[in-house]
């Protein structure tokens, strides 16, 4: 797989690719143990993802064209990013749109960061995924206090279940924020600092290694292989879920569930994942298994990385 560079052009673009990166990720079928067209949680249902994702697209417009203009020169500013500031302007707007909950909070986390380093690269006509890679890595280290505080807030704002509580830090402690002011604590220290429990976290801390490194040259070359846009995002699905224990469902069950779902997902692409009808019987099977648990083995996590997959994929120039 040889990605070449950066082919979208305008911002109306870039936002098309953030919003159909949602689309498609929450379309995928069978995604085991997600909301997905064909199955919905007790409360929270297929059409509350619609609606969120609906919801969010003027942030992301305002997002985009906000770093786009701040450019003059080919300098950057990243100082005028305020990715916290993002997350928790859309955690609002997403939450006041849909009655489900949080739906979409990870997507939000993911996207971000990416949508930032393709509108910088758009802009100072740097298309190579190496500046892309590059300046993904520049825009979190330069992330502030202010950014990580907004984080608190916007996370604060969806309640997501399975959270856990920490000692430090911890997002409903009475004296976090004081905390997290006296010590300095930038968007890049609190993800670093949290990065062994949760894989979105992990990601902003290794330069986003899962989604660009793993994801992208997956998703692309089984897309190139079978010529089926679901195929490929619900095999990168189990992709990922093979490789990596799903933190979300660490925190709302356990490890040794995590690990048995990481091992079911192991054995289905043994079968060629859903491009074979084995596969895809056994992924119909793994997805009615899952749900059964009502939402304690829903691999979240891992679908907001493919999230952020798809989105990699569409500006670098997948056609479907």
């Amino acid at each position: 797989m040889i990605i070449i560079d950066i082919k979208i052009k305008f911002v109306d673009d870039l936002v098309r690719c953030v919003n159909l990166s949602s689309l498609l990720e929450l379309s995928g079928w069978p995604k085991p143990g997600n909301v997905h067209r064909t199955i919905n949680f007790e409360d929270t249902r297929f059409e509350h993802f619609l609606a969120g994702i609906t919801a969010i697209q003027p942030n992301f417009r305002e997002f985009c064209e906000k770093i786009y203009n701040s450019i003059e020169n080919n300098k950057l500013n990243l100082n005028t990013i305020e990715l916290g500031l993002f997350f928790k302007k859309s955690a609002k707007e997403m939450m006041r749109w849909q009655s489900g909950g949080n739906v979409l909070l990870g997507h939000i986390l993911v996207l971000a960061p990416l949508v930032s380093a393709a509108a910088i690269c758009m802009k100072t006509n740097k298309k190579k995924i190496e500046d892309f890679q590059l300046i993904l890595k520049k825009i979190i280290e330069e992330t502030t206090v202010k950014d990580t505080l907004n984080l608190y807030d916007a996370i604060k704002i969806c309640s997501p279940g399975g959270l856990g509580r920490i000692e430090k830090y911890d997002i409903y402690g009475e004296n976090s924020y004081n905390e997290i002011m006296q010590d300095g604590i930038t968007l890049k220290r609190i993800f670093e600092l949290s990065k062994n429990y949760d894989l979105i976290s992990n990601e902003y801390s290794s330069g986003f290694n899962i989604i660009l490194k793993e994801g992208l040259p997956y998703f692309i070359d089984t897309f190139k292989s079978f010529k089926d846009i679901n195929i490929a995002i619900v095999n990168t699905y189990l992709k990922l879920l093979s490789n990596h224990l799903d933190t979300l469902i660490i925190r709302k069950a356990s490890k040794q569930d995590a690990l048995a779902v990481s091992k079911a997902a192991s054995d289905i692409l043994s079968h060629g994942g859903i491009s074979t009808k084995k596969g895809l019987n056994l992924t119909i099977s793994f997805d009615k298994a899952l749900h059964e648990e009502n939402g304690k083995l829903n691999p979240g996590t891992t679908a907001d990385l493919v999230a952020g997959i798809i989105f990699c994929a569409l500006i670098f120039g997948l056609k479907f």
